[in-house]
């Protein structure tokens, strides 16, 4: 194996546990704030204990989805430092939005939390308006860097402004982000409150609700972004579309794990819908539920692969073609192969710690047994 493919696929692999955290953040962040704002309303105590329930699990996804995304940065900067220049230069607007998302979350998930109680209950359904637009803010404008490798503004020779809205890959791509980061969360939220003791019928009909719901719109989403890659990203969508598609891929890795994703999706479909039906009637099923959870991670994790590997050799793409990735590796101060290892061997030992805290944290102790 090359450095430069090395190296790729190290950056890729961080970037895939960072987005498995993001997207349970953003549906998480959606859901805890509509039904705190529904408990309001209704004045009921229920989905009042149900929101600090979903918000609870926001705040340690958010925990271990920033330390995801500070090593990713990491690995961005030391890897390929001019890829890392050029979002910051000519993608600065972005950046500074998704920047200005984080900055402004923190505070507020800290305010929401403590306020909790203590202020009106209209005033903290509120304040969650806020808090829900910081947080989306940090995929508004960081999917724009995506789109920029894909189609990219500013750059090889284009003379439109830096805007997003002038991308023509970032309005999909951003509607089938947040649609799935919702579905999602909405899944992982349904199948963490399953592994409770006592069963929260509930809330679990609830957010299997949401997630059956989104499944048409993101579907939509998702084919919207591929018709625009079609058209704008040859390269990509004939390396995802594959021979059954009348396609001449160039890598013969990405097509068929597209197609897996998309049988798994209907799978999830129909676990999902399952699942709905019998907690309508007051009947759980962990192993359904627990397993709609997993099976929107997994769809995740083959999702991105199959859209970020499917660029390969580069990394910004120009049609058929585009500035590969040995063009952007660090040449000036090349990192010895004993950092790079090092650096491989503390992911994967972080990866290891973070699963078992995870697991310690979210499914053990982190969610209470009863009412508070």
């Amino acid at each position: 194996m090359s450095l430069g493919l090395f190296l790729f696929s190290v950056l890729g692999f961080t970037l895939i546990m960072h987005l498995i955290f993001v997207n349970v953040i953003i549906g998480a962040a959606v859901l805890t704030v509509s039904v705190r704002y529904l408990a309001y309303l209704r004045n009921d105590y229920y989905l009042e204990f149900l929101a600090r329930r979903m918000f609870r699990i926001l705040v340690i996804f958010d925990l271990f989805g920033g330390v995801w995304g500070t090593i990713l940065t990491v690995y961005m900067g030391g890897f390929f430092p001019s890829m890392t220049a050029i979002f910051t230069k000519v993608y600065y607007y972005p950046v500074a939005i998704a920047l200005t998302g984080i900055l402004l979350s923190i505070p507020l998930i800290v305010m929401y939390w403590h306020l909790w109680g203590r202020i009106s209950p209209r005033n903290h359904s509120l304040l969650g308006i806020p808090l829900a637009a910081s947080i989306l803010l940090v995929p508004i404008g960081f999917r724009y860097l995506f789109a920029g490798l894909n189609y990219p503004v500013g750059i090889m020779g284009s003379t439109d402004a830096v805007n997003p809205l002038l991308n023509p890959i970032y309005p999909p791509l951003i509607i089938h982000t947040i649609l799935g980061g919702i579905d999602i969360g909405a899944f992982v939220i349904a199948a963490i409150l399953a592994t409770k003791s006592n069963l929260d019928v509930r809330g679990i009909r609830i957010s299997l609700s949401v997630g059956v719901a989104l499944l048409v719109p993101q579907a939509i989403a998702g084919a919207y972004y591929y018709v625009t890659l079609t058209e704008f990203d040859p390269y990509i969508a004939n390396n995802i579309s594959g021979p059954l598609l009348g396609a001449r891929p160039e890598l013969s890795f990405v097509y068929p794990l597209f197609y897996v994703a998309i049988i798994l999706v209907a799978v999830l479909a129909i676990l999902g819908t399952t699942a709905l039906y019998q907690a309508d009637k007051g009947i759980i099923s962990r192993p359904i539920v627990i397993s709609t959870g997993i099976l929107s991670e997994v769809i995740l994790v083959l999702m991105e692969f199959v859209n970020d590997g499917s660029r390969y050799p580069y990394l910004f793409m120009n049609g058929y073609s585009g500035t590969t990735i040995n063009q952007l590796l660090n040449t000036v101060m090349p990192l010895p192969l004993y950092a790079i290892y090092g650096m491989i061997a503390s992911t994967i030992a972080f990866t290891i710690i973070f699963s078992v805290v995870f697991y310690y944290g979210i499914i053990k102790h982190y969610l209470p047994e009863t009412e508070e």
